[in-house]
């Protein structure tokens, strides 16, 4: 009867007011703090789940040479993002899954180019790591600088940033060092091939092309860096297959040839001026992989291809380095301000490309500044100002490069953004 009267008063299993401090609710619980704040656990599960977002409204007021009558100088951008993180522990380690997905509304496209009035769902963050392998759709590893700290959807900066299909490995070593290893997807990569004799558009590539849709390597992306207390840095190589610029994401004719690209970045942490404050610096060499240089044209029409294709079929790769900077200050807890700038080129070395193409070469400058003002934790008002020129060496009219010697962008921006 004892038994049976203490099975009488005892609480049901389902509550947890009394649970000791090692039960597995509190342990769940102490795990999800441990991720990081605003983790919470999943009931009847080991899983911790983060949920968040931000808005961003933003105007522009922009103008460049010999802008387009048809482009908007002045127009709105709207983003909405809903980011999930998801995490749990196993015995290979942390399993997590994260998503940032973007809703932008906007009036025109990117540099006020045309009139694209409307909404669009856009995937910029979708990956799957476990067990140091990364999976899905996400920023290049070759990216460091990834214009930290410019901010907008549409700035005119020289820099690397750009998402694309990745399946990678990392290596944790001692001392926060990390090695990386990847494959990437082409097609965001392919700034295409020039004949050095214009044709049209039905040129044919050379004779060890493939057939467009054919089967071809991916990037191959190789890090190493570390991340410490003074900052972190990172050292980056890419191995790209020259193709023609691809008709769609899943078509584009592939040669034999290959290019690459090699970056060094490194970024410095600055308290001994103000809290918080950093400084980046970043440099990039290119032979046969333009799109790696982050070279921006403003006319967004004449972006370096990656080789000129000879009369007897041969490739003449094109060649290019960028430099970039970037300096964050923190005047007070709620001002701080970037300053930005960076410089690239690319060369024409081909005497027949030089001719048809209209120029031995670019060279492509960036400046800006931005001042922001968070009067109220996640709220934030933000004015930035940026200045780009595109600029040929020994230009002369030609059949397949800029129409002037030189093409400049001013851009000012004015950005409300909040985070939850």
């Amino acid at each position: 009867m004892a038994g049976f009267a203490v099975l009488l008063v005892a609480p049901p299993p389902h509550a947890h007011a009394a649970e000791p401090p090692g039960s597995p609710s509190a342990r769940a619980v102490k795990a999800c703090t441990v991720e990081g704040p605003g983790f919470t656990t999943i009931p009847g599960s080991d899983t911790c789940l983060r949920l968040g977002g931000y808005l961003w409204a933003e105007t522009y007021a922009n103008s460049y040479t010999d802008y387009p009558a048809a482009n908007a100088r002045n127009y709105w951008v709207s983003t909405f993002g809903f980011v999930t993180d998801a995490r749990t522990r196993t015995e290979y380690g942390t399993l997590r899954s994260y998503a940032d997905l973007r809703i932008i509304w906007r009036t025109a496209d990117p540099w006020g180019a045309g009139l694209a009035d409307g909404a669009d769902f856009q995937p910029y963050d979708m990956r799957i790591e476990f067990a140091g392998f990364t999976f899905g759709y996400l920023q290049s590893f070759f990216d460091f600088y990834a214009n930290a700290n410019v901010l907008g959807t549409d700035p005119v900066t020289i820099g690397d940033q750009t998402q694309l299909p990745v399946l990678g490995y990392s290596w944790h070593l001692a001392d926060g060092f990390v090695a990386q290893l990847s494959l990437e997807g082409s097609s965001q990569r392919d700034n295409g091939i020039l004949p050095v004799v214009a044709s049209g558009p039905d040129f044919a590539a050379g004779d060890d092309a493939e057939a467009g849709g054919a089967a071809r390597w991916p990037e191959i992306v190789a890090t190493f860096g570390q991340t410490g207390d003074w900052g972190n840095f990172q050292l980056s190589g890419a191995l790209h297959q020259i193709a023609q610029a691809p008709l769609s994401e899943r078509t584009g004719a592939s040669t034999g040839e290959w290019g690459y690209a090699l970056q060094a970045g490194v970024m410095f942490n600055l308290p001994f001026i103000a809290s918080g404050d950093t400084l980046y610096l970043q440099a990039a060499y290119a032979d046969g992989a333009t799109s790696y240089l982050g070279l921006v044209d403003p006319g967004g029409r004449f972006s370096a291809p990656d080789a000129f294709q000879r009369l007897d079929g041969s490739l003449s790769k094109v060649a290019g380095w960028s430099a970039v900077g970037q300096f964050l200050h923190n005047w007070s807890p709620t001002w701080n301000s970037a300053f930005f700038g960076g410089y690239g080129r690319f060369d024409i070395a081909d005497p027949l490309a030089q001719i048809t193409y209209g120029a031995t070469g670019i060279g492509n400058w960036n400046a800006g500044a931005n001042l922001t003002w968070a009067p109220a934790g996640p709220f934030a008002v933000t004015l930035q100002y940026d200045y780009n020129l595109y600029e040929a060496d020994g230009f002369r009219p030609g059949t397949q490069g800029p129409a002037l010697a030189s093409r400049a962008a001013s851009e000012l921006m004015l950005m409300f953004a909040t985070t939850f």
